[in-house]
């Protein structure tokens, strides 16, 4: 059986496969062919490679049913915990069971917006997926940290942050190296070193909604800066990225490349969810389905709730959610259901990210003062009161 995907041509026996990028001069080959430099090309794990449309020529071939899911995630070595689709039906279901994944679903909304507790149960997941594999004597995971130790090398995580706010990734990534690296001593292997990729720009506000050339586009400009060759020259260092889900594969591309040319002696990523590329790559709304399957944008006793928790870490959706203009003839009611010091970390969070240079948060942030300065956090200027005490 042949299939019309471009793959590179008259590969003689030994040589190694590569892309060059011009695809429209390819021919067509048989699909085991094209699995087989597929599988060649991705275990080259070389940054040409995902220049040159490694990502759009693995999305092809699964579409057509010539490689799996995990194959697909695999690229640039990615690992994901679970792997859902979005049916006829309008539901989340889980590609390897068939089993109905919608409460999974509604957990990574809760957990997109900061529902702490959401956040632990996916890095639980995380958690899980890691420990089996590190306890696996001949898993690449165990391998990878083995190599490490006897070279004396290094090994980071690296996640996708916001302007002076943690994102989900963050958080959940931070809660499952503390478990994880206790385990990693346990085993006399080096620790995952914490290390979030800071934005300079503004994010771009509809991003889940983008097409993957969209991304492309955004990320030259507005993407997350990503360590230079400064942070390899004296060490040598493997990199994890981390994110809560893959999509169109945008932002890992970018990481893994950037990385490789750096300087990284390897680049793999992990998620604990990835979403249908045959979905995703033609259905971009996919993710702000998944982002708003239970917190859909109004002011509610869900997101009460999670905002109320002790141990609520202010996150950017949560902001954009408080603070829009949509929301503020709610938001004076909402914000008797959540304690003040929550609220004062939300305020606080939002200047930090300059919401007051937007119009559409000038309203909710003069509610949100007005109530902060009632309860008695905010001096007469409507700044916090320092926990060290008023200057004299």
């Amino acid at each position: 059986m042949r299939c019309r995907i471009a793959a590179q041509p008259n590969i003689g026996r030994g040589e190694r496969p590569r892309f060059d990028g011009n695809w429209a001069q390819y021919d067509s080959l048989a699909e085991d062919q094209l699995r087989d430099i597929f599988h060649s090309v991705r275990r080259q794990n070389e940054s040409g490679a995902v220049a040159h449309g490694l990502r759009g020529f693995a999305a092809a071939l699964y579409v057509h049913g010539i490689i799996g899911m995990s194959d697909y995630v695999a690229v640039n070595d990615g690992h994901a915990a679970r792997h859902l689709t979005w049916n006829a039906d309008g539901r989340f279901v889980d590609m390897t069971s068939g089993a109905d994944a919608t409460e999974l679903a509604k957990s990574y909304s809760r957990a997109k917006h900061g529902s702490i507790e959401d956040i632990r149960r996916l890095a639980g997941v995380i958690v899980s997926m890691l420990e089996r594999e590190l306890l696996d004597p001949s898993s690449d995971w165990r391998c990878l940290f083995q190599h490490a130790r006897a070279h004396g090398e290094s090994v980071v995580m690296l996640t996708t942050g916001w302007r002076n706010v943690p994102s989900t990734s963050n958080v959940l990534f931070g809660i499952a190296l503390e478990h994880i690296n206790v385990l990693l001593a346990e085993l006399d292997l080096p620790t995952i070193i914490d290390v979030k990729l800071p934005r300079i720009a503004p994010p771009c506000e509809n991003y889940p909604s983008l097409s993957t050339l969209e991304r492309q586009r955004v990320s030259a400009t507005q993407d997350h800066v990503i360590p230079g060759p400064n942070f390899y020259r004296w060490s040598s260092v493997h990199v994890i990225f981390g994110d809560d889900v893959l999509v169109t594969g945008s932002t890992a591309d970018k990481v893994f490349a950037e990385s490789m040319k750096s300087g990284a002696r390897s680049c793999r990523s992990l998620y604990p969810i990835a979403l249908d590329p045959s979905v995703a790559l033609h259905e971009p709304t996919i993710e702000e389905r998944i982002n708003t399957s239970e917190v859909s944008g109004e002011l509610n006793e869900v997101v009460a709730d999670f905002l109320a928790h002790r141990d609520n870490v202010p996150i950017l959706r949560a902001l954009r959610l408080v603070f829009s203009a949509s929301n503020s003839h709610a938001l004076p009611s909402f914000l008797r259901r959540v304690p003040a010091t929550n609220v004062l970390n939300l305020y606080v969070s939002a200047l930090g990210n300059e919401f007051q240079r937007e119009a559409a948060c000038t309203e909710s942030l003069a509610i949100v003062r007005q109530h902060l300065a009632a309860c008695g956090l905010l001096n007469e200027r409507g700044i916090p009161r320092p926990p060290w005490g008023e200057s004299q």
